[in-house]
Parts: structure tokens; sequence; C-alpha cells
């Protein structure tokens, strides 16, 4: 799997982008034929938000599209809750298209 990842602002740490291509090259388990991820990390400007970091990814293969997007209070945590997303998302693909060989 192709993984991507960039920020807006400030760049990913190293150990960031280690725990963001660690996690998401797990999620193909889930669903076979992913083929692109693409990570993006950005920060919310707005001091009446809370949950400021933003990460948002988007995994491509088999003319599937995965997408989801989460605020969280720093960058890891969003991650972490991108993922659990993720892997529900897959989950229901995989048993949608299951039955149909895909």
């Amino acid at each position: 799997m192709e993984i991507t990842i960039s920020s807006r602002g400030a760049d990913p740490s190293e150990a960031l982008i280690a725990a963001a291509r660690l996690k998401i090259g797990r999620l193909p388990r889930f669903a076979e034929g992913m083929e692109l991820a693409r990570v993006h990390f950005a920060e919310e400007k707005n001091p009446r938000i809370a949950d400021k970091e933003l990460c948002e990814v988007v995994m491509e293969g088999h003319g599937h599209q995965v997408r989801c997007k989460v605020s969280a209070p720093d960058r890891f945590t969003a991650l972490d809750q991108a993922v659990e997303k993720l892997e529900h998302q897959l989950t229901k693909l995989k048993s949608k298209f299951g039955a149909r060989g895909r």
C-alpha cells in the first residue's frame, strides 16, 4: 500500500510519520485491495474550538473510496481515532462486498 502523509502549517514529526505509516499500513487486513492512503494533518485556527488538531485519511482501492476526518486535542489522538473509524468502515465494506468476491 502506498501511504502519503502531508500537513498544513507545521511539519509532522518523525514519530508521527512513523506512527501513521505503521497504523495505516495495518488497515488493509480489514479489506483487501486498498492500494492508496492519503493522510493529511492540519490545525484549526479558531480559538473557540477545543479540539484543534485535524486528521483526514482517504483510502482508495478497487473502485472504492473510504474517508474519515477527525479532530482531537493532539495529532496522535486524532490519528488513533481516525484508524478506529477506518477499521469500522472497512469492516462494513468487506461484509458488504465480501459475498461477491471483491
